[in-house]
């Protein structure tokens, strides 16, 4: 609208509405990028540093472990082994100072009560939006409240999708869980004996939702000292805590919040914590209309936060500590609009109107110029408009998986090792890249991505069995594939044949039929497989059933990836522990791998400190892996960003989306270059009137002879 480029504002425009918004149950990116704005939890990352850094905010510091043993007393050694702690301690203490952003649920009455407590829907009918209530507060943010937000995510009705993950390792956790779910079925029950055999569960609780006080019940696993200070206890050693603690999931929320959307006329409105959130940090949610507008206001109760005054090697060359020291955010609002189609939101971006893009393959050619042997870069366009690139190799892997338990492709033995090695070195993902990602990635050598811990690069990193690392190209390469047809003949399948003369035929299982671009890449899957004399077939099924296969165990080649949730091998390798198999243990092993060799090293690896020994145990597992080769390492992407001149201190991070705060406008310029790229073009009305004038002339001269004919 007229004056609004003239503002502190980002632009931006969103393709898939966020469906939740409760920091204890929403898991996706395009939910992250909202509400991780909006919560605050005690620790988060150092924005520019890499490797990625934890500071503290707002807890005052990074707590230390304090370990106890099985007979009570406390270790004195820092980093005692896992098998020596019986229980580990953290202390977080909240600064002070730290407030809510205004909302109706902390407004009060003349008599200090809840003014909204037993609002009636013909009070709150004019509001669209809890920002609109007439009466607004906020209080400072309490230890309780963080304490209050563990508990939730043991609440079967959040669903929270990292309760699984949390209860192994957070004291009686599970207990928790089970206590509330027993304590919702007892009420439940008691209204459905009193209601009769009619009873609508769903919309009974939709009016009257069930309250249950959930500091009430036993939980050892957090303990509340005072309003600044609580503990997080553990039954085992799990470092990785810290790094869980700086997710949306450990936000602080207030009782008030939870009292205010639990009554049936806020529930009617769909004023609820999922479309409505209630946060501590840089902006809160000023408009959620999810089909067609979303606002984030910046919040005018945040406490002091500071640019960072230093960086990683390179970042003050690159300006970006020209704002080092200055409060922040800088930006004041953020406003996205609906945009379901790349195109039209990529044309909105070239005229200045939406202020950084992705890069979508229908427009990679037009931004990026590829040259044999240089790094990509923008294309002359872009550069003429001063655009930026920004990339990042994503901390994340893509693989193709072996069903450990298949028959024919599982197994441990040398000539199943030399069957998958040989399948692995057919499917070229380097070519693969080239020809369907534009070279969007590095070809992977194991399932650690770049940016973590235990990730070697060039030819240390390379993986023996399946790569050779080009010193001139400086990129991974597959070995010959005539060393895939020599490792067939090894395994028992010359030319792709067994022993009674029958081609080898392998089925790759999956979901995507329906999906843009699937077919040319199994077709291009079939023809890799083709010159080591495998036939590949593809085995389609719906969602629900190719879960079920996965569960079962009854599949036998399928592909997956992984996104880091924190910045540790760990949230890697547990990916092929024996005990985190799915369909024995019901784990995130999808591959069902066991190896003891790989479990005893994984063992000691988990839950040490960033050191050379631990480097060391990680280069071990990492070669027991490819050698066993339960998986095809496809690739790491590469995420590539644009952005306008006016906006600054742009710089990827790949573990948190709390980093709008960070970035600067230049109002004034982007105004200019608005104006500049979207002149009216009035040559093709002038031309229009000529035109018309000519086509005018001869009629009225006709006209008016006619006229004076009669």
């Amino acid at each position: 609208r007229p004056g609004e480029s003239k503002k502190q504002t980002y632009f931006q425009s969103f393709g898939a509405s966020p469906s939740k918004l409760d920091p204890a149950s929403a898991y996706y990116s395009h939910e992250g990028r909202i509400i991780d704005q909006i919560y605050e939890p005690p620790f988060t990352y150092h924005y520019l540093k890499r490797p990625y850094a934890l500071i503290p905010q707002p807890a005052e510091a990074i707590p230390k472990a304090v370990y106890y043993g099985k007979d009570g007393k406390r270790i004195a050694n820092p980093d005692p082994l896992p098998k020596e702690v019986h229980r580990a301690e953290y202390t977080i203490h909240i600064k002070a100072g730290i407030s809510y952003q205004n909302h109706p649920c902390f407004a009060k009455d003349d008599e200090g009560k809840p003014y909204y407590r037993n609002a009636t829907l013909k009070d709150i009918r004019e509001y669209d939006h809890p920002s609109e209530f007439e009466h607004q507060g906020t209080r400072e943010v309490k230890a309780s409240d963080y304490a209050l937000q563990i508990r939730r995510l043991c609440d079967p009705r959040t669903d929270s999708p990292i309760y699984s993950t949390l209860k192994q390792y957070v004291l009686g956790m599970d207990k928790l869980h089970d206590a509330i779910a027993n304590a919702l079925e007892e009420e439940r029950q008691r209204r459905k004996s009193l209601s009769g055999p009619n009873y609508n569960q769903q919309m009974d609780e939709k009016k009257r939702p069930v309250v249950l006080d959930l500091m009430s019940f036993e939980f050892p696993g957090v303990i509340v000292f005072n309003d600044s200070s609580f503990k997080i206890v553990l039954k085992k050693k799990y470092p990785q805590i810290l790094y869980w603690m700086c997710m949306h999931f450990f936000g602080p929320v207030p009782q008030e919040a939870l009292d205010f959307y639990g009554q049936a006329v806020m529930v009617e409105k769909q004023f609820v914590l999922n479309r409505c959130p209630v946060g501590s940090g840089p902006y809160y949610l000023k408009l959620y209309d999810p089909n067609r507008l979303m606002i984030l206001e910046r919040n005018p109760n945040y406490h002091q936060d500071h640019y960072p005054i230093e960086g990683a090697p390179g970042d003050l060359e690159a300006g970006l500590l020209a704002d080092a020291g200055k409060r922040i955010p800088f930006i004041h609002q953020q406003v996205y609009r609906i945009e379901k189609e790349a195109i039209p939101h990529w044309h909105k971006f070239l005229q200045g109107y939406v202020d950084s893009s992705g890069v979508a393959d229908d427009v990679f050619d037009q931004a990026i110029d590829i040259r044999p042997g240089d790094d990509p870069t923008l294309s002359d366009a872009m550069k003429g408009k001063n655009i930026r690139l920004a990339t990042a190799v994503e901390t994340t892997f893509y693989y193709v998986q072996f069903n450990m338990h298949d028959d024919v492709i599982g197994g441990y033995d040398e000539k199943k090792r030399k069957l998958r090695q040989a399948i692995s070195i057919a499917l070229d993902y380097g070519e693969y890249l080239d020809i369907f990602e534009n070279g969007q990635g590095v070809v992977s050598q194991g399932p650690i991505p770049p940016g973590i811990f235990g990730y070697k690069s060039g030819e240390k990193g390379t993986n023996p069995f399946v790569c050779e690392w080009d010193s001139l190209s400086k990129r991974y390469v597959r070995k010959p594939i005539e060393h895939a047809r020599k490792l067939m003949k090894e395994a028992g399948y010359p030319d792709g044949r067994g022993r009674d003369g029958k081609q080898l035929t392998l089925f790759f299982d999956h979901s995507s039929g329906g999906r843009p671009g699937f077919r040319s890449y199994f077709d291009w899957m079939r023809r890799k497989l083709d010159q080591i004399g495998v036939r590949f077939k593809e085995r389609g099924t719906e969602l629900g059933r190719f879960r079920e296969k996965r569960r079962n165990g009854t599949w036998q080649i399928s592909s997956s990836g992984w996104l880091a949730d924190y910045p540790d091998p760990e949230n890697f390798l547990f990916l092929f522990f024996g005990t985190n198999g799915l369909v024995k243990y019901g784990g995130v092993n999808t591959c069902n791998y066991e190896s003891e060799q790989f479990d005893v090293l994984f063992r000691k690896l988990e839950t040490m400190a960033n050191s050379d020994q631990r480097q060391t145990l990680i280069d071990e597992a990492m070669r027991v892996l490819q050698r066993d080769c339960p998986a095809i390492w496809m690739y790491h992407p590469v995420a590539y960003s644009l952005h306008h001149e006016w906006y600054n201190n742009v710089k990827p991070h790949q573990m948190s989306y709390n980093t709008k705060k960070y970035l600067r406008i230049d109002p004034v310029l982007r105004t200019r270059k608005q104006a500049a790229w979207n002149r009216p073009i009035w040559w093709p009305v002038a031309l229009l009137c000529v035109l018309a004038l000519a086509l005018a002339i001869p009629a009225t001269i006709t006209i008016r002879r006619r006229e004076r004919g009669h």
